[in-house]
């Protein structure tokens, strides 16, 4: 699977042990590289579930002519770890039949795989992990690390409505009333695109295009026009107007991440957060105040510009960053 741009990407995941072994292990079995193998192929990661959901599913498949129970044997055998199982021919032969059917019944066993029996599609991203859900009207969630969505797919053309724990990007197509519930607060909007970040104990909004209503667990209800900004602040929600056109910007889009009088230790939660790594600090610096930003993409970038105003030094040992003055 050298080349992840093959067409029969999904059908190489399916028919390899090594994979079976880490589904049916329930993710356990070689994890460390299978997660690995993972992040290096987002790109294909409607191939990636849908080939977990096979797998996982496989006895959904009504097939008379086919021996499920000697097949199922086969998968159950190979999560012995330590044996090495190779398919016969015969049984290759079998496998790329259903793996045909699969194909025709992919819906299907997506179906099966993320929402079980009811109907809940539950969507999460680890650390330093991103992803786009295309959401059933044409709306898309483009989600940050850490984050979580669920919504119901079977009720979605009368109720469009989403939770989220973290921080995302919503479009939102033309419709019904589309809402993004928080444990902080609610908001409510016809079409239109913003971002909601809950991370950390926070709750902000910020509008790019449309208008906006958010309303806080207190009732407290304001509406945003692009550019404008609304904040839960000491339990409060303020409304932050877009002046004079100076607008406030949805950063973390563009892979920026900006910090105004914030404690060093919430701007390395974030840094933790999209690096995957463990800053480790010396006694007393977590109370330093920090204004400023580090973009994605670079470590040793991103640690120079949050390190060197404070006159701190940074030292890489794998996954651990120890910070000294």
């Amino acid at each position: 699977m050298e080349n992840k741009d093959l067409h029969d990407f999904k059908q190489e995941l399916i028919e390899n042990e090594a994979f079976i072994r880490w589904v049916k292990s329930d993710f356990v079995y070689d994890n460390e590289h299978w997660s690995q193998f993972v992040d290096d192929n987002m790109d294909q990661m409607d191939d990636i579930n849908a080939a977990i959901g096979f797998v996982r599913n496989l006895s959904f498949v009504e097939i008379d002519e086919i021996d499920k129970d000697k097949l199922w044997q086969r998968i159950d055998a190979s999560t012995e770890f330590g044996r090495s199982i190779v398919l016969k021919p015969k049984e290759r032969s079998i496998m790329k039949y259903i793996i045909g059917i699969a194909a025709a019944a992919c819906l299907i066993f997506m179906f099966v795989y993320r929402l079980g029996f009811s109907g809940i599609t539950d969507v999460q991203t680890g650390i330093a992990q991103y992803m786009t859900e295309k959401l059933p009207d044409g709306s898309s969630v483009r989600m940050n690390a850490n984050t979580q969505i669920k919504y119901n797919l079977r009720k979605w053309d009368t109720n469009r409505e989403i939770s989220l724990s973290g921080l995302a990007f919503f479009e939102v197509s033309k419709g019904s009333k589309f809402t993004v519930i928080t444990d902080k607060g609610v908001v409510t909007v016809l079409g239109t695109s913003f971002s909601v970040d809950t991370r950390n104990d926070n709750f902000e909004v910020v509008c790019k295009t449309g208008k906006v209503s958010v309303k806080s667990s207190e009732s407290t209800e304001v509406v945003l026009n692009p550019g404008d900004m609304a904040r839960l602040n000491s339990g409060k929600l303020q409304l932050e107007s877009n002046d004079g056109g100076n607008g406030h910007q949805i950063h973390w889009l563009e892979g920026m991440y900006t910090f105004e009088n914030k404690t060093i230790s919430e701007v390395i939660v974030e840094l933790e957060s999209q690096y995957d790594i463990h800053v480790k600090l010396e006694k007393e610096m977590d109370k330093l105040q920090y204004t400023g930003f580090f973009k994605k993409g670079n470590l040793e970038e991103a640690l120079k510009s949050i390190f060197w105003p404070l006159q701190l030094q940074y030292r890489i040992e794998g996954k651990n960053v120890y910070i000294t003055k």
